[in-house]
């Protein structure tokens, strides 16, 4: 192939007809113009073609593979050079100190390294970082999750806790700390069935994301003031399938009770498989990005937190949950009715399936939803969450017995007295307003230390009170003088001179 180049001796000094000659070669014997200037510079160099490889060069390559797989690929994490120099100083060094003739260079050891794609090896990643590492963040992921579930009704299901702080609706200048947010996204069609948003973040905050799901959104919606049509978030109904991680959440007594009533199955994934449930995940991450640019300086976290000199964001909380709330429902009608994934949003391809999904009583699922717990019956009502109830109607409760109460954490209003035959609704005495469990706790802490503060002044004014009476004693003490024998007709005497004197 390079013969009429060698016997050209043009071809040393003229570049452009050495590369001529080169390419007609290359299309003459179907091969690279590179190939064949690189065996025609080749034979110039060392008058040979080929070079076989020899025994040494195998066994030093054999060495460094060794060598990097035994000091790389471990959990102490050394560098590319550090394993170089161990491996010298293992099999290269005698034992008089001197290094072999022999041994590899670091270009060598580096060329191997990169040469045989030893970097892209998976087994490098799970050495030094580990197997959950590789399998959270580097393993290969095939296919689409969107066409994983055809008909909806499947839901996909997680939970962030949001990057911003908010007040008590109670107090505005009480923090009450970062809300939860779960949402359930539809598998096929990518729409944001059910949200809830709040403080909690086990079992109740679960169920209360599929109440929410099943409910009517035009109805949820109004309770915060917001006006929407069914086409806007048409979802309404019992999904038949919940996806999700294995969150201690999702497996708790009152969900498998709530599985059992409705014919609920839910599906657990294996750990570290994000890309089963993309469209969840992903959602959370396009519902902050579209309210958190517009709060900034107003409580939201940014990258910087909790660094030197960085602002402390709680300071700077300015929302409380309700409004919080607003916020995230009209991000989720973006969402649903606004985002266009491959021409239609999320609502559109919604109606255009038609899903019919399990019809179920909202009041119903929501008591079914709320948390229990056990209170007894005084005079003076039902104690709990530091709060007194009275009941609506006492037909058929006993005082002094217990009961099973449902309450709800966002909105201490009201609490529900489960019965065998009937469900008894019970007011709050003390607020009017809604509140949290949060809420009622923080304004239970701040009123402690107005307390506390007003007992330290209490004492401070008893102490000075005893400093007064103790100076007005000390005074008496040094005028006193024996008191002379008297009866009791001399007392009286004494007594009416002692008025004629304070008289004048």
């Amino acid at each position: 192939m390079i013969q009429p180049m060698i016997d050209c001796d043009d071809c040393i000094s003229d570049k452009s007809l050495r590369y001529q000659m080169a390419a007609k070669a290359a299309q003459q014997h179907q091969t690279t113009t590179r190939r064949i200037l690189r065996l025609y510079y080749r034979y110039l160099a060392t008058g040979q073609l080929t070079q076989k490889r020899t025994q040494q060069a195998s066994k030093s390559n054999h060495m460094i593979e060794q060598a990097i797989r035994r000091y790389y690929y471990g959990s102490k994490r050394l560098s590319l050079r550090a394993a170089y120099e161990m491996m010298l100083l293992e099999d290269y060094v005698g034992q008089d100190g001197e290094m072999d003739s022999d041994a590899p260079t670091w270009s060598q050891f580096r060329h191997y390294y990169y040469g045989h794609s030893l970097h892209k090896d998976p087994q490098k990643i799970i050495a030094r970082e580990g197997l959950t590492k590789y399998q959270r963040d580097h393993r290969p992921a095939w296919g689409s999750s969107a066409g994983w579930r055809t008909q909806p009704g499947s839901y996909q299901m997680d939970a962030t806790q949001a990057d911003i702080y908010l007040v008590s609706r109670q107090d505005r200048s009480i923090v009450v700390g970062r809300p939860y947010i779960y949402l359930a996204v539809d598998t096929a069609t990518h729409l944001i069935a059910g949200v809830y948003i709040g403080f909690s973040c086990d079992e109740t905050a679960v169920m209360a994301c599929i109440a929410q799901a099943a409910s009517d959104k035009v109805e949820y919606c109004a309770r915060y003031g917001i006006e929407v049509t069914q086409e806007q978030w048409p979802s309404v109904g019992m999904p038949t399938e919940i996806i999700t991680d294995q969150g201690r959440e999702f497996f708790g007594p009152r969900m498998g009770e709530l599985c059992r009533r409705y014919g609920l199955e839910v599906l657990t994934l294996p750990p570290f498989r994000l890309d089963c449930k993309g469209s969840v995940e992903k959602s959370i991450d396009l519902l902050q990005q579209r309210y958190k640019p517009m709060l900034r300086g107003r409580g939201v976290i940014e990258d910087d937190a909790q660094e030197r000199w960085a602002t402390d964001y709680r300071t700077q909380a300015t929302l409380d949950l309700d409004d919080f709330a607003r916020v995230v429902i009209h991000s989720v009608l973006y969402l649903n009715s606004g985002r266009l994934i491959d021409g239609k949003t999320p609502a559109e391809r919604w109606l255009e399936l038609s899903p019919r999904l399990m019809a179920v009583d909202p009041q119903e699922l929501h008591i079914q939803t709320l948390p229990r717990d056990t209170a007894k019956l005084t005079r003076k009502g039902i104690r709990i969450n530091r709060m007194w109830y009275a009941p609506d109607d006492a037909d058929g409760l006993t005082i002094g017995d217990s009961y099973t109460i449902a309450y709800d954490p966002a909105d201490l209003r009201r609490i529900h007295i489960i019965l065998a035959e009937r469900i008894c609704p019970c007011h709050a005495v003390e607020i009017g307003q809604s509140l949290s469990v949060c809420e009622v706790d923080a304004a239970h802490e701040a009123a402690k230390r107005d307390r506390g503060a007003a007992r330290a002044k209490e004492t401070a004014s008893s102490i000075a009170a005893t400093q007064a009476i103790r100076a007005i004693i000390e005074h008496a003490d040094e005028h006193r003088e024996p008191i002379r024998q008297v009866d009791g007709e001399q007392i009286k005497q004494d007594q009416i001179k002692e008025r004629g004197q304070l008289s004048e």
